[in-house]
């Protein structure tokens, strides 16, 4: 006979039950099933162990990670893609703005023909340059390639003018650079 302990739920057998799966004798407390058939302990485990597993296909886990449901999974993936677009974008706008960052090369305004020793002077201008602008000791041992004399350097109150020794060589009428205009300054020699 069977009294019900209504605190705990339970059903409490005064005579020795029989499990209603397996058969086997059950003693003591035992928790009551759905059907409220007496169970021994191992069918009551299984059972319960049974009506936890989820329906479908089971998910083996690895070092206690819990899978993400594919909704949450879905909004990350999402995310990282935008993510990585934007990264992309990011990074192309970067590549074609960074030349704009740098200084500006000068160009050379006008159409001259010069040869290769005029362009080796205009080139050692750009070097002298260099140095007046970084206010390091002038190279005066630098001379003008065609004409094989030194750069003519002038010292004023607030500049310093260095030109070359003849620019009529290389068919300028002017050939300078200076603290104040770090461009090569040609003047074409019908310019004047």
């Amino acid at each position: 006979m069977a009294k019900k302990d209504k605190k705990l739920q339970r059903v409490v057998y005064e005579e020795k039950p029989h499990c209603g799966r397996c058969g086997a004798g059950i003693v003591g407390v035992i928790p009551k099933w759905r059907d409220e058939k007496p169970l021994c302990r191992e069918c009551a485990f299984e059972l319960e162990q049974m009506s936890l597993k989820p329906a479908g296909k089971m998910i083996a886990i690895e070092d206690g990670k819990v899978p993400l449901p594919p909704e949450e999974r879905n909004k990350r993936i999402a995310l990282i893609s935008l993510l990585g677009v934007v990264i992309l974008i990011l990074l192309i706008r970067i590549y074609t703005i960074a030349p704009l960052l740098q200084p500006p090369k000068p160009l050379r305004q006008g159409v001259a023909t010069t040869d290769s020793l005029t362009d080796k002077c205009i080139e050692q201008m750009w070097r002298l340059s260099k140095d007046l602008q970084e206010g390091k000791k002038l190279n005066l041992l630098l001379f003008c390639p065609k004409s094989s004399r030194q750069y003519i350097v002038t010292e004023l109150k607030d500049d310093t003018i260095i030109s070359c020794p003849t620019p009529s060589e290389h068919g300028l009428a002017k050939l300078t650079v200076s603290l104040s205009s770090p461009i090569p300054y040609a003047l074409a020699g019908d310019e004047q």
